[in-house]
């Protein structure tokens, strides 16, 4: 393996201009620059990452942050595929990945414990929540980082990758409307994630514009487990005056309706509308396939890593706000409401 003196004798300059160009310093002429880079490639020289960062003081190493029980973080695939999509940014950049999952009430220590090591030198929050205490925690102490998510009370003064999923709720809820359903529920996750927040409202708004009385049996809220949303579906399917349509949070609590619905012998698409969010790759095969709203989770991750990959890049600070766009994927899930 070539020595950084190897390249430096290769590109004629000293060791120390190699260094710095390693670092990244903007001192160093375009033209150097060029010429240690060429020397590098020719050499097949690949920098020690421990090397390099302590020589800038840096670690080369970008935390995404999931808060929520390790056994339950990657039960919905939005999670695969948001870090799939940072890896490729971040990696382009030359930065590694530390994964950092936590149960909530130990978040803060597990934050300031990489943050104090000096292990990653920003991250990437892949939810945010009411009171969020890793936006507080990061905030106060001036660390890196951007949110997927709308970080209620710091939209102006932190760096956020978001859908409009305000939008996305009312309009998911007029597609059903607009398929002559009138009683219509409402599945979320946690009611202090703000996703859920925002996609509720805007459910709601959509019922109040077409003059529908929004029923409280009809709207379930749950936690992360698998078994809460297939409770959830029973609790409102069985009920006497059941609903004709649901919207759910993502289509993780979706597969689950469909599952209840068929214990209870309904057939999803024709007694039972279904419209979910995020169009993961089991929305396409499940029986009958599933429509749902489109954010474009791939495009989130690979904005909200270019995101912080500029802010650790910048002297002066510039916050970021991106509204990312989302789209209704029309399936067989959906149908005209059947008179009951």
């Amino acid at each position: 393996m070539a020595t950084i003196k190897e390249i430096a004798k290769e590109a004629n300059v000293s060791p120390s201009t190699v260094s710095r160009v390693l670092a990244g310093s903007s001192k160093i002429s375009p033209e150097t620059t060029k010429r240690v880079l060429e020397a590098i490639k020719k050499l097949g020289y690949v920098p020690n990452a421990n090397a390099k960062g302590l020589a800038v003081k840096k670690s080369f190493t970008v935390g995404v942050f999931v808060p929520r029980e390790p056994e339950n973080a990657f039960l919905n695939s939005f999670f695969d595929q948001v870090i799939t999509s940072i890896c490729t940014v971040v990696n382009s950049f030359e930065y590694d990945i530390l994964l950092a999952i936590s149960n909530p009430e130990k978040e803060r220590e597990l934050l300031k414990r990489l943050v104090e090591s000096k292990k990653v030198d920003g991250f990437v929050l892949l939810s945010s929540r009411e009171k969020d205490p890793a936006i507080e925690y990061l905030k106060s102490i001036d660390f890196k980082f951007v949110v997927i998510g709308r970080p209620i009370g710091y939209e102006n003064s932190v760096n956020w990758v978001d859908n409009d999923n305000q939008k996305a709720g009312f309009e998911a809820t007029e597609y059903l409307i607009g398929l002559g359903h009138r009683k219509i529920a409402f599945m979320g996750g946690p009611s202090d994630l703000v996703v859920t927040a925002d996609r509720f409202s805007g459910y709601k708004k959509a019922l109040e514009k077409y003059g529908i009385q929004p029923r409280s049996s009809y709207i379930k809220f749950a936690n992360y487990y698998r078994k809460s949303y297939r409770e959830n579906a029973y609790e409102i399917l069985n009920q006497e005056d059941r609903p004709t349509a649901i919207v759910c949070m993502d289509d993780l609590i979706a597969i689950e309706v469909f599952k209840v619905a068929e214990s209870l012998n309904l057939k999803v698409g024709k007694d039972l509308s279904v419209i979910a969010f995020n169009n993961s790759n089991v929305s396409e095969i499940c029986q009958p396939p599933l429509t749902t709203v489109d954010i474009n989770i791939l495009h989130l991750g690979r904005l909200a890593a270019e995101v912080l990959m500029m802010d650790l890049g910048e002297s002066t600070k510039t916050y970021r706000r991106i509204i990312v766009p989302h789209q209704i994927v029309e399936r067989d899930s959906c149908g005209k409401a059947q008179m009951l």
